[in-house]
Order: C-alpha cells, then structure tokens, then sequence
C-alpha cells in the first residue's frame, strides 16, 4: 500500500472515533433518562398514594365515630377509654386500606395513628399521624395532624351521654331528630331528690350534635318574641360550653370535662299551668352531672292553650340574652 493509503485510512480511523463517542454518550444519555423517568413515575406513585391515604383519615375516622356511638346509644354502656377505642379501630382500618395499596400496586405503605384527641373546637376531634409510602427507590414519610369534624351530614352522630345516663331509669325512644325521654329523665331527678321533676315527663332534647348558626348565643334572648331561641330549639342545636363535656367525654358517660365541650336544651314538655316557677335547669350538663341545680322558668312560646318553658339559672340566662332574675 502507498502512503497515500496509509493517510487516507488515518483518516478515516480518526474520523470514526468521534462516531463511537457520540454513539455512547447517546446510549448513556438514553439509559439515565429511563432511569431518572421511573424514579419520576416511582416519585409520583409514592406521592399520590400517601395523599390519597391522607385523605381517606377523615372519612373512616368519622365512620368510626358514628359506628361507635351507634352502639353506645343501642347499649347505653359507656367507653371507659373512648380516645384509645376509636384509634385502635381506626388502626385496623389504615392497616387494611395500607394492605390492599400493597397487594394491588407493588408499594410499602404503612399508617400509624399516634392519637385521638379534643379540640380547642368541640365539635372536631384531632387525628395525629404517620404516613409511609415507598415504591422502588422513592419513599415518602411525611406526620400528619388532622382536625376531623363530628357534625358531617354525611355521618351524622347522635349525642351519646342521654343514653347512658337515663339506661337505668326506664324506656326511652327517638324520633329522626329529638331524643324522647319519656318517663326516665323524671325517674332519674326523682332519685336525686330535686323539686318538680315531673315537669321532665315526656321531655326532648336533640338526637344528633349538630352546631347552632346563631352565633352570639346572646341573640337567642335579644329576638323578638324569643324566635330565635325557639327555632334553635325546634332544630336541636348544641352550643359551645367551657362547662359541658366535649364529645369523646361524653362517649365514657361524662356530662362535664375538663376539656373544651358543648351543651343542648332539654325541653320539657308543654304545659297548660304557666304559674311554676323553678325546677331542675334545662341544660343537658347540669342535668346530667352528679350535683344539678334549679333554674327560674321562662316561657318562650305559648299558642294561648299551652306554655313552652325554659328552666335557666342566671349564668345560663346571661349566655343566651335572658333576662336574669
């Protein structure tokens, strides 16, 4: 071969190599952007699905609410730890749910619920936890505090403390919305040694906690003819109370607590005498709790045959724009 073969295939050689880098900077161009694809799609799996478990915390907790005091109210037996019952229900749930992510997806997921707890906002309970999710080499870890309401129409819950309270003291029955005592409420005041108690035959209150719009409470008192107290009565409102229980309290039995709660009327039966004066207080807690007292009646609405009282002490009667006596 001459020179000029040697020099043509020199060229040539080094024209190639240029060839070869390319080539292999593009195989590993391909190769990294499969890799980092699936670490996206791994990171978008792990973020979904620990979101999609966040969001389903609510919606058990408040089916286990309501499952819960269901049975309180068929049983009249109170909890006696309602915060640890309902997070080790809600425990079993997040563990089946975190299964079926499991099986159906190829991912780690774990739920721990740390704690059930009151509220600074009686009618919402607090959920502390923890969600794990991994898929290939992505894990996302991330705590988690939630607020969950007790008054969602969607899972109503009925007030559990009248069930437990009057199981000893004779039948009691509901309609859709009022609690119907009829002659246990009576029974149980009887046995408590206060003056007219009899006015509680066939007394109300509401059957499910539901929060009153009529905010301040003062303007139950300051409307004309006392309307809004009446339609706050006729829709079985419950009002905040530093004094009553909150509701996880009141699922052990508890008519007043040293948490943050809420109170309802219990409305005593219509009657044709509007001369009685004092009988036990017509708010739920005071009722309820071990050392009740009196209060000074007050008609809030009459239809000329019949009188609808209010029994209220005067720090009742101040909450609710009552003048006192």
């Amino acid at each position: 071969m001459d020179q000029k073969g040697y020099l043509m295939s020199g060229l040539t050689f080094l024209l190639i190599i240029p060839v070869f880098l390319l080539m292999a900077v593009f195989v590993d161009m391909v190769h990294t952007g499969s890799e980092t694809q699936s670490l996206g799609v791994q990171s978008d799996v792990t973020f979904y699905t620990a979101k999609d478990i966040e969001g389903n915390i609510p919606i058990l907790t408040e089916k286990i609410l309501q499952k819960t005091t269901d049975n309180v109210v068929k049983t009249g037996i109170p909890l006696t730890d309602s915060r640890n019952a309902i997070k080790s229900s809600l425990q079993e749930e997040m563990n089946q749910l975190s299964e079926r992510y499991g099986n159906s997806g190829n991912i780690n997921v774990t739920c721990r619920i740390w704690s059930v707890n009151p509220t600074s906002d009686p009618f919402k309970i607090e959920v502390n936890s923890t969600v794990y999710v991994q898929k290939g080499n992505v894990a996302h870890n991330e705590h988690i505090s939630q607020n969950v309401s007790i008054i969602d129409s969607n899972y109503p819950i009925q007030d559990p403390l009248p069930f437990i309270k009057c199981k000893n003291y004779g039948k009691m029955t509901n309609t859709s919305t009022k609690i119907c005592y009829g002659s246990s409420l009576a029974s149980l005041l009887k046995v408590k040694h206060l003056k007219n108690a009899n006015i509680y035959e066939n007394a109300t209150s509401p059957l499910f906690i539901k929060k009153c719009p009529y905010d301040p409470y003062i303007n139950h008192g300051k409307s004309l003819h006392f309307v809004v107290l009446k339609n706050c009565i006729d829709n079985g409102y419950f009002h905040e109370s530093s004094d009553g229980s909150c509701f996880l309290c009141r699922l052990e039995g508890k008519a007043v607590c040293y948490h943050y709660g809420f109170e309802t009327f219990i409305v005593p039966s219509n009657s044709s005498d509007s001369r009685l004066m004092y009988a036990p207080c017509s708010i739920e807690h005071v009722i309820f709790d071990d050392y009740p007292y009196s209060g000074k009646g007050i008609v809030y609405y009459s239809n000329k045959s019949n009188y609808f009282k209010l029994f209220l002490d005067n720090g009742h009667r101040q909450k609710y724009g009552l003048p006192k006596y």
